[in-house]
């Protein structure tokens, strides 16, 4: 069959990249604790762009024609994550998960009694993403050295209706300012 064949990854058997396998490693701030078991909850990383390109947004008018040129600089030169933690009550019923995202975010601002730290002190980081192949090798791993909370807790809306709903997946929109993003 020539359509086999004739391909170089059918006939070296060369892998798919395959999504679910990953790793993430993300340090709080040290003014954050109870972190121990949050890191076992993730269950999603999206929002990675880091491949970066200035548009097409200039443009020059010939003859009642249009050049478009790329422009010299990217629209932005930062990147934000979304990372999904399942919540769980441990043995001192407590929502483990929740609590560890609500002290990192009163750090940036606590509502309830107003006060705010300097970046210094509630950047986390380095966030480390690794995305593996079957055997466990890395094939592309991104590091963000400093993050932050950028969007609050979803709020919990409770419902009688549905019994077997669960609060989860937390979703958290993570800022960084910058990142190395290695590929194999």
């Amino acid at each position: 069959m020539p359509h086999y064949v004739n391909s170089t990854a059918s006939m070296n058997n060369f892998e798919p990249v395959f999504l679910s396998t990953f790793n993430v490693l993300i340090t709080p701030p040290a003014l954050v604790d109870g972190w121990d078991f949050v890191l076992e909850q993730i269950t999603k990383v999206s929002g990675m762009a880091t491949d970066k390109l200035p548009g097409a947004d200039v443009v020059q008018k010939f003859k009642g024609v249009d050049r478009r040129f790329s422009g010299n600089l990217p629209s932005e030169t930062t990147v934000d994550i979304e990372v999904e933690f399942n919540v769980n009550i441990n043995d001192d019923n407590s929502m483990y998960v929740y609590k560890a995202m609500r002290k990192w975010c009163d750090l940036i601002w606590n509502p309830l009694t107003g006060s705010r730290v300097l970046k210094k002190d509630y950047v986390g980081g380095p966030m480390i993403v690794s995305l593996y192949n079957r055997i466990g090798q890395v094939t592309r791993q991104w590091i963000f050295p400093t993050i932050w909370p950028i969007e609050p807790i979803p709020a919990m809306d409770l419902d009688y209706s549905d019994g077997s709903a669960i609060y989860g997946p937390l979703t958290m929109k993570f800022a960084s300012d910058y990142w190395s993003d290695i590929s194999q």
